[in-house]
């Protein structure tokens, strides 16, 4: 199966070693990891909730900005700090494609991946590069979107049983809990059929992990697209969606993520990251 690189940035496992193009120079690098796990449910809807996981390994230069790089490969979204709100027009963009030029996915064998009892096999893909989509490998899928095997709450494994480009690995990590008892000014989410944009929106969940974030977005209709993303504490259990943020009236959503992002460390690698994004959607009306 061959994927483009659009659809592939979205989670990674990063690792090393790589020279510059058209040189046979050797260009330092350093080995990082990444996985990506997100679960979403919608409120009301008889569909049950999905899941999807995405891992790959990657040579990176040691010199190339690590931030704009991950945030560009699918990191995640551009959040603003706690407390704060930001809109899409702020948003940035991600590392320039002369650092992705000099990166390659690499062969990392089979690849497990779920609760530490039961883990499951996930897909390899191939794809290539282009002028405009530089980056070439193989990563790895789930090879479904049913949420089983990606559990919340839980504890989690990856491993891998290695290839002559990358050795083996093992790494463990705790999952967050899915969000509960979310409210929309007071009622419970998902039986608020309007929100009032013409004030402030108070917003409030059962408090999580200190280490964790909540972030709400806001979405209006299939014209105007996202209208702002605010980001909160987990721990504080509550929030304030500004009444600038929702546009025009008409039909909309509100989605409600727990983010977790966990460095982790990993013998054979120089840094590993696992982030989890667990969802809760709503349709709502904006009036």
């Amino acid at each position: 199966m061959r994927l483009t690189a659009p659809h592939l940035l979205g989670f990674l496992l990063l690792a090393s070693a790589c020279e510059s193009p058209g040189s046979n120079e050797t260009v330092a690098t350093s080995t990082h990891a990444l996985l990506r796990v997100e679960r979403s449910a919608h409120v009301g809807a008889d569909s049950e909730a999905t899941g999807v996981a995405f891992a790959g390994v990657v040579r990176v230069p040691e010199l190339a900005d690590p931030e704009a790089l991950l945030r560009l490969s699918g990191k995640g979204p551009t959040l603003p700090a706690p407390g704060q709100c930001m809109t899409p027009s702020h948003e940035h963009d991600g590392a320039p494609a002369s650092d992705l030029g000099r990166a390659e996915f690499l062969d990392a064998g089979d690849v497990l991946l779920g609760a530490a009892t039961a883990p499951t096999l996930l897909a390899p893909h191939a794809f290539a590069s282009s002028p405009t989509e530089p980056l070439s490998g193989v990563v790895y899928t789930s090879r479904d979107r049913a949420s089983e095997p990606l559990p919340s709450g839980g504890a989690y494994l990856l491993k891998t049983t290695g290839s002559d480009q990358l050795p083996g690995l093992e790494l463990r990590v705790q999952a967050p809990e899915e969000l509960h008892d979310v409210a929309v000014a007071g009622a419970t989410f998902g039986s608020v059929p309007n929100v009032n944009g013409s004030s402030d929106v108070a917003v409030t969940w059962r408090a999580g992990d200190a280490r964790d974030l909540v972030y709400v977005e806001v979405v209006g209709s299939a014209e105007s697209g996202s209208l702002g993303v605010c980001a909160f504490r987990d721990s504080d259990g509550r929030g304030t969606l500004p009444r600038g943020l929702f546009g025009a009236d008409g039909l909309g959503s509100l989605a409600f993520h727990r983010l977790r992002e966990v460095a982790a460390d990993v013998p054979t690698l120089d840094g590993a990251e696992v982030r989890f994004d667990f969802a809760l959607t709503a349709e709502v009306s904006f009036r």
